[in-house]
């Protein structure tokens, strides 16, 4: 009787053996880039934020429009701090709206906080909630992360 390997298996066997051969043989393998930071703040208060340039490609990412004077705000976004603490496939990048009258806030059209904007791993948004919905965005952001 002849012992057959898993074809997962196999294929996983194969290409470790690939990478040790490239290795022995004086390939460079490239390493991994760095996972971005968890959570960042993008804006000094009421400053402009270029969202295309900030959103991490392959990250589902919480945008949290926020101000200090918004304690809901602190609140819920320490909920959402929590929520995807676990799932490095999730980030945040907070912008600080100011006292709301501020070129960011106009920018994107933040009329009342909190606010949260998600977007998928291919920076489309895919979900605007705004006040109590926003504590489901934990929810929501690791539903589009495991997509």
């Amino acid at each position: 009787m002849t012992r057959r390997e898993a074809p997962g298996r196999a294929r996983g066997a194969s290409a470790v053996a690939l990478v040790v051969v490239l290795v022995a043989c004086g390939h460079a393998v490239a390493p991994a880039p760095p996972a971005p930071d968890k959570s960042v703040q993008l804006n000094a208060p009421g400053e402009p934020v270029d969202l295309a340039k900030v959103l991490p490609a392959g990250y589902v990412t919480v945008v949290d429009f926020w101000s200090e004077s918004c304690h809901a705000c602190v609140m819920i976004g320490g909920m959402l701090a929590v929520g995807v603490a676990k799932d490095p496939r999730v980030v945040i990048r907070k912008i600080d709206v100011g006292d709301g009258f501020t070129p960011v806030a106009r920018a994107y059209q933040i009329d009342a906080l909190p606010h949260y904007q998600i977007y998928d791993k291919r920076k489309r948004l895919r979900y605007d909630l705004v006040g109590s919905d926003c504590v489901e965005a934990s929810t929501y952001a690791k539903q589009l992360a495991a997509e």
